[in-house]
């Protein structure tokens, strides 16, 4: 049974738009071939997934087998794993297609993930407004939350597609890591409970609500809490479909139909399209959204539907309380019994920074020692942390973490002389060398002489360096 009948078992009233002379015609003016698509190939796809998958399994292998030797796609939107997980689960037969895929699709979420991460940070920033979702919203240095919610989608769709089949390990790992971090990043530094809203941060360092589009993708991300939904949702009324391109609404109106959003994706159905959009996007437009389930009147809600969406926080609450009462209980059991070690243990999370440290991922090591020593043996991972840092000459955090481990560990001896090598990293050679003088003269520099020798040897050629400065200094005065 091809993939069209599948597709419209699930959907009857979408089988009958498709047959309809409207449907047919919306068919027609969609590309079938990557190249004729161009620019709106993401948006061909999206629609093909729903029509025919078989059309759009081919429109992905050709995305991807274009992609250059370092993995860009052309064109680049990080929406990649998404569809294929979705024409995936809609083809009869999906193994040979993701047979064909994988390997192309691994160097290419992998790139994903490095060309929106520039600066090393973990944090992903749009390159140009050219190709930010809301180009009126781009600034250069500007974080928004809209790519953050694709990245996470894409790790995680990456992940269900290449779980349990062999040579994607590596893949799968830095999937996992990258997901974590950008759902950390998501639920701790931008999203505000108070607010009820997801920050975006200016170059500066400055941060603020972020209540334009880009502000409400998180309702169409994976990790999405029920705080977070009940916060934007009502929010959507204040909407301004003019601050919507044509692209960035097909794409968050297909991202949000596996999602309990349908209010949401009724009110983008009423905006239709904006004046201007291209035939191409009309019919993307037309395929996805006529005869969607989800894009019913408010009207034809049922009342027990309405019923749990206005008091869902109170049966979330009352959920809650249940469920901390079981968790006291299995954790009296619990305590005695340890759990097997996975991805998420401190030791596995080491082993991955270790790696990560060997192949010079600096950026992903110091994140991974971070998360790990949340778990437990907080001292030790903290300072591979800061050793981490200072690869990245990151000294002033560096600085702070050494400091932070003596005031628990005063007599550390590798914490003293990292720190000293920190200040010296800053300019501060004066201080610099009268941490190196103490560590070799201290107390205890016998225990440790290899570190000893270290010091004195760093003091000597920093008091060298100090006397010729001080002597060029002179001998430019008296010149003078």
């Amino acid at each position: 049974m091809d993939g069209i009948t599948e597709q419209r078992r699930e959907d009857p009233a979408r089988r009958r738009w498709l047959d309809s002379p409207a449907g047919k015609a919306a068919l027609a003016a969609l590309p079938t071939d990557a190249a004729a698509a161009g620019e709106f190939l993401p948006l061909a796809i999206a629609a093909w997934s729903v029509a025919d998958p078989e059309v759009a399994a081919r429109l992905i292998e050709a995305w991807v087998a274009a992609a250059d030797e370092e993995g860009n796609l052309a064109p680049a939107c990080p929406v990649v794993c998404q569809w294929a997980a979705r024409v995936a689960e809609a083809l009869p037969d999906p193994d040979p297609f993701l047979e064909r895929l994988l390997p192309g699709l691994a160097r290419c979420v992998a790139r994903e993930f490095d060309r929106y991460d520039t600066r090393g940070t973990g944090l992903p920033l749009w390159p140009s407004a050219d190709e930010a979702l809301f180009p009126g919203e781009y600034a250069p240095g500007r974080f928004t939350v809209d790519l953050a919610v694709l990245l996470s989608n894409e790790a995680s769709a990456f992940g269900d597609l290449a779980e349990g089949r062999a040579g994607f390990e590596r893949a799968l790992d830095q999937a996992e890591g990258e997901q974590r971090e950008l759902d950390e990043w998501l639920k701790q530094n931008f999203w505000n409970e108070e607010a009820a809203a997801f920050h975006r941060y200016e170059e500066g360092g400055a941060s603020e609500p972020d209540f334009s589009p880009c502000g409400f993708f998180p309702l169409a991300w994976g990790g999405r809490t029920v705080a977070m939904a009940e916060g934007l949702r009502p929010r959507v009324a204040d909407w301004d479909p003019a601050a919507w391109p044509a692209r960035a609404r097909i794409l968050f109106f297909a991202l949000l139909r596996p999602t309990p959003h349908h209010g949401v994706a009724a009110k983008l159905r009423r905006w239709g399209l904006p004046a201007g959009a291209s035939p191409a996007e009309a019919a993307a437009w037309a395929v996805l959204s006529a005869g969607a389930a989800h894009a019913s009147a408010p009207a034809k809600i049922l009342p027990p539907a309405r019923w749990l969406d206005a008091h869902g926080r109170g049966v979330a609450r009352a959920g809650l309380a249940c469920g901390a009462a079981l968790v006291a209980g299995l954790l009296g059991w619990g305590f005695f019994h340890r759990e097997s070690l996975g991805a998420n243990d401190a030791p596995e999370m080491e082993r991955r920074a270790r790696q990560a440290c060997a192949e010079g991922r600096h950026d992903r090591a110091a994140a991974l020692y971070g998360q790990a020593a949340r778990r437990g043996h907080a001292t030790y991972f903290r300072y591979r942390q800061a050793g981490e840092w200072m690869h990245l000459e990151q000294y002033a955090a560096a600085e702070a973490a050494y400091r932070a481990l003596l005031e628990r560990e005063p007599d550390a001896p590798n914490a003293r002389l990292n720190l000293a090598l920190a200040v010296w990293r800053q300019g501060r050679r004066a201080e610099a060398l009268e941490r190196y003088r103490a560590f070799a003269a201290a107390a205890d520099a016998e225990s440790h002489p290899e570190l000893t020798a270290r010091a004195g040897l760093a003091a000597e050629l920093i008091g060298r360096q100090l006397a010729l400065d001080r002597a060029e200094s002179g001998a430019a005065a008296g010149a003078r």
